[in-house]
C-alpha cells in the first residue's frame, strides 16, 4: 500500500488507469495454490496516488510495507539467491496494480519498468523471469503471508477510524480469470473497510459450500481489541452470524432483510411506514437517470424476531430514465444493532 505508487514511475510502460475510485490490489493474482480455506491478502494504494507524481524519488526501502514483505520467510536456499523476495512479492504486487496477472504478468512488468524502479527494489541488471516467479511464490504459505498483511493492514484501519468503530463490508464474489484445473472459478469473500479502502482478509469459498461459513470464520479472525459496524448481504442475515458479531466481538451490524428471512421480512414489511417521517433524502443525476432515495427508521420492538435488532430501516429507490421517461421503485429493508442516537449510518 505505502509503496505501490512510488514504484509505478514516468517510464513505467503498465500504469494505472483513472477508470476506477477506489483501487485493490489482489495479490490472488500471486497464484498460490487456493486450499478448502485459503486466506490470500489484498491491498490498496489510495493514498499514496493521491500524493504521488511522476519523478518523485521515494524512499521505499524503509516504508513499513517493504518490511511487511521483507519478514515474509524465504523457502530458498540461502545460496545463489539473485533476487530478495521481498523485491520479487512487490514486483508481484505492482504488476497486479497495473491490471497484469499470473506469473508471467508480473515476469512482463519487471520487464518493462525502468532501471531507477527496480535499482530501489535491489533488482539490478538481470530482470527475473516468469520461471523465477513461479518456482518461489508458488512455495509461499498463503496463509502466513496473510497474517503478516493483515496485521499490517488492520493496524492501519485502526489509526484511521479513531472514533472507535470500525465499518466493515463482508462480500463476495468470483474472481475473473482465477479458473481452477476443473474450470471452476475462485469465489472468495473478503472484509474490505472502507474508509480505509483496505482488504484485510479473504477466504475462498469450499467447493460444494456457500458463503456463510466463510463469512463467519473471517468473523471470527478479526481482533477483539476493534469495534466492528459489519454490513452484509441478505444472505448472511442468520441469528448465528448476529449473535457471533454482538456477543463475541462486541460490535455491531447492518443486515438487509429479504426472503430468505420471510417471517422477518413479513414482520417489517408490516409495520406502518406510511406513517414514518423520512430520516434523509437524496437525490442523484447522472448517466441518464435521475434517482431518489428516502430513508426512513423505525425503533425495532421485542416482537421483531431478531437479536439485537435495534433499528428497522426501509430504503426507498426511485428511478428515472430521462430518455424514456420509465420509472421504476425499489424498496430495500435492512435491521442494525446499533441504537439510532449512536447510529451514523454510513453513505453507499
Amino acid at each position: 500500500m505505502i509503496f505501490g505508487a512510488a514504484l509505478l514511475g514516468p517510464e513505467c510502460r503498465h500504469g494505472l488507469s483513472g477508470e476506477r475510485s477506489s483501487w485493490l490490489l489482489f495479490v490472488v493474482g500471486l497464484e498460490l495454490p487456493v486450499p478448502t480455506v485459503s486466506v490470500l491478502p489484498v491491498s490498496s494504494v489510495p493514498e499514496v496516488f493521491d500524493r504521488w507524481s511522476p519523478g518523485e524519488r521515494s524512499e521505499l526501502i524503509g516504508s513499513e510495507f517493504l518490511d511487511v514483505l521483507a519478514s515474509v520467510p524465504d523457502p530458498r536456499d540461502p545460496r545463489g539467491r539473485r533476487y530478495s523476495l521481498m523485491a520479487l512479492l512487490a514486483i508481484a504486487v505492482l504488476a497486479t496494480a497495473a491490471g497484469m496477472r499470473g506469473y508471467a504478468g508480473f515476469a512482463t512488468w519487471a520487464a518493462t519498468a525502468s532501471d531507477d524502479v527496480l535499482a530501489q527494489l535491489g533488482v539490478r541488471f538481470r530482470r527475473p523471469s516468469e520461471k523465477t516467479f513461479r518456482a518461489v511464490l508458488s512455495r509461499l504459505d498463503p496463509a502466513d503471508l496473510n497474517a503478516r498483511m493483515g496485521s499490517y493492514f488492520t493496524a492501519h484501519v485502526a489509526s484511521s477510524d479513531p472514533s472507535g468503530l470500525v465499518p466493515i463490508a463482508l462480500d463476495g464474489k468470483m474472481l475473473r480469470g482465477a479458473l481452477r484445473a476443473k474450470a471452476t472459478a475462485t469465489h472468495l469473500v473478503s472484509v474490505f473497510a472502507y474508509r480505509a479502502r483496505l482488504v484485510l482478509g479473504q477466504l475462498a469459498v469450499a467447493e460444494k459450500s456457500n458463503e456463510i461459513p466463510c463469512v463467519r470464520a473471517l468473523l471470527t479472525l478479526l481482533p477483539g481489541s476493534l469495534r466492528w459496524l459489519v454490513t452484509v448481504d441478505a444472505m448472511h442475515t442468520q441469528v448465528v452470524t448476529a449473535k457471533l458479531i454482538c456477543a463475541t466481538l462486541k460490535s455491531h451490524y447492518l443486515m438487509i432483510v429479504k426472503s430468505n428471512q420471510a417471517k422477518i421480512l413479513a414482520r417489517i414489511t408490516a409495520l406502518p411506514w406510511a406513517e414514518v417521517p423520512a430520516a434523509a433524502t437524496d437525490d442523484s443525476r447522472g448517466h441518464g437517470r435521475v434517482e431518489t432515495r428516502t430513508l426512513q427508521i423505525i425503533t425495532a420492538a421485542r416482537g421483531i424476531g431478531f437479536p439485537y435488532a435495534k433499528q428497522i430501516i426501509r430504503i426507498t429507490r426511485e428511478r428515472l430514465i430521462t430518455a424514456t421517461d420509465q420509472r421504476s421503485v425499489e424498496v430495500v429493508y435492512a435491521i442494525c444493532s446499533l441504537p439510532f442516537e449512536h447510529a451514523r449510518l454510513p453513505r453507499s
